[in-house]
């Protein structure tokens, strides 16, 4: 990995030397990745960001614009500018299309470039124009070319470009000649950009920005205090309006119209600066094209390790489940033979109690049984006690009246031996008794 990172290293040293004489760094400080959810108001695009889901895009609330890469230089075309401009628009975002200005191709083809593929009609905002290079023309060469892009800009267009750039390559070698016209300035730091004698409309705060619908990250702008959508609007003249017709009438005899003032193109470049030029911008081309794909391969590498981590993690966190299922697997079966254990103990109890209950009842059953039968038994004694007590009585009073019957036949025989008369008397008396 180090020695894939020192690699990576060396191809961007050198691209930056072999890029150094053909391109200026414009911008200031460095630009850490943004949270998504952070206040920005627009976006621009290249095919750097290839295929975008704009249906989710769209959905950001903070995002007001987009500017979508057109061309560069005099035959650049983006391959992904009609696409980008037609889905973005069918998904309600307000676009607008820049041009990448090259300091080794004419100023006029460049915009013949951008006029063939830029219509107006399918234009929300201004013309956007990016001016990072300048080398080799001096200073003086390059706001006097920029100028004439902009006045072809503005008289095909109807409408002043807006210029993109840094805050000190405007300062440096743009200044006061652009003062008026709505500035995009780049400058990934926390603090805002100083201009000398203009005001900023925009300000590009990150090239590290991630956005829903877009793989790859993306830069954010924010507008200045007071501005919005409105100052960047494209409204076009009625004079350029009718000059597009005429334009194409032009273009078609291969002539310009002699009403259109514009500024001095720079110079052509010699034979041997432009084999220099082209040189170094293959030499840039190449570089770039090693970065990106060292860039990629480290990409890859790296998903290749997350791929890796995370199914190592998978695994672990799957071993973790089956241990986890493993012991409370183990400890649910112990619960459950301790509960099985428990009811066969409790319905070895419930069973020994209902033995014993039953038991109990028998046995107070039988004790009942006999306590019956001895009230019984003493009641069958009583009854029989009561009988012969009865019977003795009956007997004592038998014999008693036996004894009486005897006693008045001896008294009766008594009688009859000593008074006949008084017979009939004793006879009743013996009657009565």
């Amino acid at each position: 990995m180090q020695k894939l990172l020192n690699i990576l290293f060396l191809c961007v040293v050198a691209l930056s030397c072999w890029a150094a004489d053909d391109q200026e760094v414009i911008i200031e400080g460095e630009s850490p990745q943004v949270n998504k959810h952070l206040q920005y108001d627009g976006i621009d695009v290249s095919s750097y960001q290839k295929d975008i889901d704009w249906s989710a895009t769209a959905k950001d609330k903070n995002i007001k614009f987009v500017y979508v890469k057109a061309t560069e230089g005099a035959t650049y075309v983006s391959r992904h500018y009609v696409r980008n401009i037609e889905n973005a628009r069918r998904h309600g975002v307000k676009v607008g299309s820049y041009h990448f200005l090259r300091t080794g191709s004419s100023i006029r083809a460049q915009f013949e470039k951008f006029k063939s593929v830029v219509k107006p009609e399918d234009q929300d905002l201004v013309p956007l124009v990016d001016v990072e290079v300048h080398q080799p023309w001096t200073d003086q060469q390059l706001r006097d070319s920029v100028k004439l892009f902009c006045d072809l800009i503005e008289d095909y267009y109807g409408c002043r470009p807006m210029i993109y750039t840094g805050a000190n390559f405007f300062n440096k070698r743009l200044g006061r000649m652009f003062v008026d016209y709505p500035l995009f300035i780049a400058r990934y730091a926390a603090s805002e950009p100083v201009l000398t004698g203009a005001k900023w409309t925009l300000w590009q705060f990150s090239d590290r920005g991630r956005i829903d619908g877009i793989d790859h990250h993306v830069d954010l702008s924010r507008f200045n205090k007071g501005c919005s959508v409105r100052d960047i609007a494209y409204r076009p003249t009625r004079a350029a309006r009718r000059r597009h017709s005429l334009s194409d009438e032009v273009d078609r005899n291969k002539q310009r119209p002699d009403q259109v003032n514009v500024g001095k193109e720079a110079p052509k470049l010699s034979k041997r600066q432009e084999r220099e030029l082209r040189k170094k911008q293959e030499k840039e081309r190449k570089a770039k094209e090693r970065a990106e794909r060292l860039a990629q391969e480290e990409k890859r590498r790296q998903a290749e390790q997350q791929r890796k981590e995370q199914e190592k993690r998978e695994r672990i966190q799957k071993e973790e489940q089956q241990r986890k299922a493993r012991k409370a697997a183990e400890e649910q079966k112990v619960k459950d033979e301790a509960k099985a254990k428990a009811a066969a103990q409790a319905k070895a109890k419930a069973e020994a109690e209902a033995k014993a209950k039953a038991k109990a009842e028998a046995k107070a059953k039988a004790e009942a049984e006999r306590k019956q039968q001895r009230r019984q038994q003493t009641q069958q004694r009583k009854a029989e006690q009561q009988a012969e007590k009865s019977k003795s009585s009956l007997s004592s009073k038998q014999s008693k009246l036996q004894q009486q019957k005897n006693q008045v036949r001896k008294q009766q025989g008594t009688s009859t031996s000593t008074a006949k008369p008084t017979k009939k008397t004793n006879k009743s008396s013996a009657d009565n008794e």
